[in-house]
């Protein structure tokens, strides 16, 4: 059985709480879908943390650490990814945090299954319920794996199942087993372990075994990561009081 998480944006106390739900799971491995840094108070340490874990995937925001682009993104955002960037730089092990960032892959496929950070068309590419009333979207993105992908980016969990050219959208529950093999081709979005945003505080990740997916929802100190980030004056407040209501 495999761990998958993504989108953990800095946030150490959630990732370190799912890390410790994952050792009461039968996994084996631990997959990242990407986006480690940004939003949170702990980049760094995320990064540090990944070193170890078997599949580690580039993130949109991963990929900006490395090398930005500031046409790319809005004034606001440039300042963050900055801020982020000279703390990166700043650290004593900076050539490990960056040598690791720039060990992360694009994608990862194994078992008929596709492990993308956004789509396979784009890692700023998201899928969403809405989604599902446009058809030409999923077909389109359903053109660029051959049964099953599984994703991060969208901050929310959800299964989408194509059924000829018509997809349905299923709202997993934790704890239940998903089939992941009885439609046409079905797209899974994981949801954060750093930045929920499905009106649920709690970190998300997904496990995987044979044809099955099982989410799982883990309660974390939010309130210390908050006040980390409004201690912190090159992190915007909105960042962490978004925490406190999931969003």
């Amino acid at each position: 059985m495999d761990a998958i998480i993504t989108d953990v944006h800095g946030n150490l106390e959630a990732l370190d709480a799912v890390l410790n739900a994952i050792g009461d799971t039968p996994s084996s491995r631990i997959m990242c879908l990407g986006d480690l840094v940004c939003y949170g108070p702990d980049s760094t340490e995320c990064v540090r943390r990944s070193a170890d874990w078997d599949i580690r995937i580039l993130g949109d925001w991963d990929a900006t650490l490395l090398s930005h682009d500031p046409n790319e993104w809005n004034p606001n955002i440039n300042r963050h990814i900055e801020y982020v960037r000279g703390e990166f730089e700043s650290s004593a092990d900076a050539d490990f945090l960056f040598s690791t960032v720039r060990s992360y892959i694009d994608t990862h496929s194994e078992s008929g299954i596709d492990f993308v950070h956004g789509t396979p068309r784009s890692k700023r590419e998201w899928v969403f319920p809405e989604d599902t009333y446009d058809q030409r979207k999923l077909n389109k993105i359903a053109e660029r794996f051959d049964s099953v992908c599984i994703c991060g980016h969208a901050h929310l969990n959800g299964i989408y199942r194509q059924h000829d050219s018509t997809w349905e959208f299923v709202q997993p529950e934790p704890g239940i087993r998903y089939d992941i093999t009885v439609a046409d081709k079905t797209l899974v979005t994981v949801g954060a372990v750093g930045q929920p945003r499905d009106d649920d505080t709690r970190a998300t990740f997904a496990t995987l075994g044979g044809d099955f997916v099982t989410f799982h929802r883990v309660e974390y100190d939010v309130e210390s990561t908050v006040s980390k980030i409004r201690a912190n004056q090159g992190i915007d407040d909105m960042y962490g009081e978004r925490l406190l209501y999931g969003r």
